[in-house]
């Protein structure tokens, strides 16, 4: 990842991973990219490192995460349309 992490949610998402693919089809199609401006994804084959650092540091063990950077919050659960607008909308 070359672009510093100016924004404050990261969406930690690997390779074969039908639950990060259903995240970011509901983040584009129901919520419309209406939190683009405010999401880094960083991919676990992609991102080895930075993936790495964060997992360890916030304890995560499971794909797809949402992380809150300036809290250090967590979302595992990104399977309802509502927790994850209410998430990202915090």
């Amino acid at each position: 990842m070359t672009e510093p992490m100016t924004r404050p949610f990261v969406l930690l998402t690997q390779n074969d991973c039908p639950n990060c693919d259903r995240l970011k089809m509901m983040l584009a199609k129901p919520l419309k990219g209406q939190f683009d401006d405010r999401i880094v994804m960083l991919h676990r084959q992609n991102d080895a490192d930075e993936f790495a650092a964060l997992t360890a540091a916030h304890h995560i063990q499971t794909t797809p995460a949402l992380l809150h950077l300036p809290s250090g919050r967590v979302l595992l659960n990104t399977g309802g349309l509502g927790e994850v607008q209410r998430f990202l909308a915090s």
